[in-house]
């Protein structure tokens, strides 16, 4: 054995150790990634629950009889060489469509607190960026408050706040994409059957995924040319400064930091710090990096083409089984759906609509609000329609959708709709009518 290594009996364990090894397999334990630093007493008592002994790192963080500070190489990232010597394969991720049974409460009662809400996030999500920038801490705990606020919001309707982030870009990428990522990744959870506490652990995880980026120059993040080889180092560093950022708060889940650590890994092993393969990526990491990719794919940004949501799900879906799990690709597309609400889709009448909550049975009749007429025209006052159900008085069907657009690319002002909707009168009449 490494001198750097000790076997050590659970009773002597003390917070600042970094366990590297277990005396027993991984698959058998809760812990999801093979090695971490203790940061809490929980994180002792779950260890006594599973493993008599275990085997630490001494270089890396506390031994028995010192009381060492924590070394400054990053508590998680490892070369990709000693990263390949600790690979394992994480137990596979069960979903339970059925978890959640509750009724969805009406979108036309959920939408005025979720409006409410994404200002109130927004401006958290800047708030705590813009500190990280200049040098304070960040806060877990508004962290943690905003998780569960994303989480609630989502349980009681996932379409809602969809449905705003898809419409409403606030303030730089940067902010919302976080957000966005991290409400679509709450989406997709509820969708897999998470429980609810695990559910507000992915979105932390999520919302914290690119902290690092706070520490790169925004000349680079927000650089429209192709990065050259040294700037796309750079920028993929973002990891490892995210993580190291993140472990210095020692009470933090260590789902979190794994969330952070393996969001730009690849199924196919082509990602970033490992070049981890297939279930080696922790199912959080899977899901961070699906929701992360599709965000920055329909999202305006100093870089890269925007893609409508349909197309984003198309390419989604080649990538089936290569950049990502197939499985779970799969299940994305059926929980966000082809056109997530808040798409704008042109109807097989010609006329154009925004969606507003996705319709797993009929994908292609969900729930609109109409914008344009079938001449093309703008309608003084938005309609709600339900395009799977027909009109009261008629055998004649809805029409369905052809295709989504871009939001930019039509002559209407999408933040004018929102602010109309702050008038409670208006949403009532629009959204029962």
């Amino acid at each position: 054995m490494n001198i750097e290594k000790e076997k050590i009996s659970v009773k002597f364990l003390k917070v600042g150790m970094y366990v590297c090894k277990l005396d027993r397999s991984w698959l058998d334990t809760p812990f999801p990634f093979q090695g971490f630093y203790i940061r809490s007493q929980n994180e002792i008592r779950d260890l006594k629950a599973f493993c008599e002994f275990v085997y630490i790192d001494v270089e890396k963080g506390k031994s028995l009889n010192s009381e060492p500070e924590i070394s400054k190489p990053s508590p998680l990232l490892r070369k990709k060489e000693v990263g390949n010597k600790y690979r394992g394969r994480i137990k596979p991720f069960i979903v339970k469509h059925d978890y959640y049974t509750q009724a969805l409460k009406p979108i036309k009662k959920e939408f005025g607190p979720a409006h409410n809400l994404m200002i109130d996030l927004n401006s958290a999500i800047e708030e705590t960026s813009f500190n990280l920038r200049v040098g304070k801490g960040l806060n877990i705990k508004k962290t943690k408050q905003i998780a569960s606020q994303v989480v609630n919001s989502v349980i009681r309707n996932p379409n809602t706040l969809v449905w705003l982030t898809q419409l409403k870009e606030k303030g730089q990428y940067i902010y919302g994409h976080s957000l966005r990522s991290a409400i679509l990744s709450a989406v997709f959870g509820r969708h897999l059957g998470v429980r609810e506490d695990q559910l507000e652990i992915l979105v932390s995880g999520v919302l914290l995924a690119d902290i690092g980026k706070t520490k790169l120059s925004r000349k680079l993040l927000e650089k429209a040319e192709a990065l050259t080889d040294e700037e796309r180092k750079l920028f993929e560093s973002h990891v490892e400064l995210g993580v190291e950022m993140l472990a210095k708060d020692r009470t933090l889940d260590h789902n979190i930091l794994t969330i952070a650590e393996t969001h730009h890994e690849r199924f196919d092993g082509s990602g970033y710090p490992y070049g981890l393969v297939g279930d080696e990526i922790p199912a959080f990491g899977q899901i961070a990096g699906i929701v992360d990719t599709f965000d920055a794919m329909t999202s305006k940004k100093p870089y890269g083409q925007t893609y409508t949501s349909s197309h984003a799900m198309e390419w989604l879906f080649k990538q089936r089984n290569k950049l990502f799990s197939g499985k779970l690709v799969d299940e994305f597309i059926q929980a966000i759906g082809l056109y997530p609400a808040g798409s704008v889709v042109q109807l097989s009448d010609g006329s154009t609509g925004l969606v507003l909550s996705h319709n797993k049975e009929k994908r292609l009749k969900p729930e609109v609000l109409l914008i344009k007429d079938t001449q093309n025209k703008t309608l003084e006052k938005p309609k709600f329609v339900d395009l799977s159900k027909k009109a009261m008085f008629s055998n004649k069907e809805r029409p369905c959708i052809t295709g989504a657009l871009k939001a930019d690319a039509l002559d209407i002002n999408v933040d004018d709709i929102i602010s109309s909707f702050n008038n409670r009168n208006l949403v009532q009449k629009l959204l029962t009518a």
